[in-house]
């Protein structure tokens, strides 16, 4: 059986919402042509709330699959378990089937495949969510079996503590470990462990050079063949320079702007300026297109803007509601008991009235 696998389309991603949906679709309709099944490791949508237009594109992309998909939801569209997940807007528009805590069972020509699918939770809790499912997870002796998760991976995070590890996840019953969230393509354990990567850009860094695509697996050889999908070349570029002047800048700058333009007319530039200037001067450049991107750090190069380098590579595949979480969670730590704080910070975000209500109800269960 031929199984494609792809995860964080981020659909309506502001930046390239355009580029989200032509390269999700295109990554549909390669995958329908060439696999039996589809599972989308989560991210499918780029915000919790999407616009009615993205929900719209997304509907119509989704109906083009040929063939059955199974996906499970991701970071980006986690929200509090009362309240509606746009991937289940999804689900009941569309043919797709959602994992989350349970599997399913797909079966063509006698073979079988079990996928369990447990969709993205906070890094602290996801250890446990996986022991918790597997209590009475009831596997499939005859199948193939697969799990689908959306989790950073405490081995491929610089100073993750709290994270899932893949030394865990390698003790568990299962054939193929699928996991999202992660923007890069990662084989690991023998080609057992897969990570697809995004199929968008959503971060101005060098990894994001990499094709954009989908792993297909088959499961009679046990071997995956990462496919690619056409989408727009994305370049990053880093230029140092030592007691210069901006017009000596420029002139580097622009010439590397159209070498590349000229072959690639829309592609997608980034680009990293270190070094020094001349005393006295300071750097203002400014490239008439909308695709090119200019991250200035001349005259910056200290302990200060190294340590935030650092915490932005730490918190790259954190959304913001997950770091304003776990600050929330830090501070109330051992001192509330009374409501839990991811909870919580979904209520503040829909209102003072649905926030003083959750309270008062969270306040009546202890009180009884």
């Amino acid at each position: 059986m031929k199984i494609a696998i792809f995860s964080d389309p981020h659909l309506g991603y502001a930046r390239f919402e355009s580029d989200s949906y032509i390269q999700a679709e295109r990554t549909i309709l390669s995958a329908s042509e060439n696999a039996d099944l589809i599972l989308c490791a989560g991210d499918i949508f780029d915000v919790k709330i999407p616009k009615l237009e993205t929900l719209k594109k997304a509907v119509e992309i989704f109906k083009k699959a040929s063939v059955p998909v199974f996906v499970i939801h991701g970071n980006h569209e986690r929200r509090a378990r009362d309240m509606v997940n746009p991937v289940h807007l999804l689900e009941a528009s569309t043919n797709i089937v959602i994992l989350h805590g349970k599997s399913s069972i797909f079966e063509k020509n006698g073979e079988r495949v079990q996928v369990l699918g447990i969709g993205s939770v906070p890094e602290e809790y996801a250890t446990d969510a996986v022991k918790k499912t597997m209590e009475t997870y009831q596997k499939d002796e005859g199948a193939f079996r697969i799990i689908m998760l959306h989790q950073s991976i405490k081995e491929l995070i610089p100073g993750a503590s709290e994270e899932i590890s893949l030394e865990y996840l390698e003790t568990l019953p299962f054939d193929l470990i699928i996991n999202g969230h992660i923007h890069e393509t990662i084989v690991k354990l023998g080609g057992r462990f897969l990570i697809p990567g995004s199929t968008v850009i959503t971060q101005l860094k060098k990894d994001e050079m990499a094709e954009k695509g989908y792993f297909l697996y088959d499961t009679k050889t046990r071997s995956s063949e990462f496919v690619p999908v056409q989408s727009r070349k994305f370049f990053y570029e880093k230029f140092e320079f030592d007691d210069v002047s901006q017009s000596e800048i420029e002139q580097q700058i622009l010439r590397r702007v159209h070498e590349i333009k000229k072959d690639y007319p829309d592609a997608v530039i980034a680009i990293k300026i270190d070094g020094k200037l001349k005393p006295g001067l300071t750097l203002d450049i400014r490239i008439d297109d909308q695709n090119v991107y200019i991250e200035n750090r001349m005259d910056q190069v200290g302990l200060s803007a190294k340590l935030q380098e650092v915490k932005t590579t730490l918190e790259a595949n954190l959304s913001l509601r997950e770091i304003a979480i776990r600050e929330l969670r830090a501070k109330t730590k051992d001192r509330i008991t009374l409501f839990d704080s991811s909870e919580l910070f979904e209520k503040l975000l829909n209102g003072s009235e649905e926030t003083l209500e959750y309270l008062e109800a969270q306040n009546k269960n202890t009180s009884s």
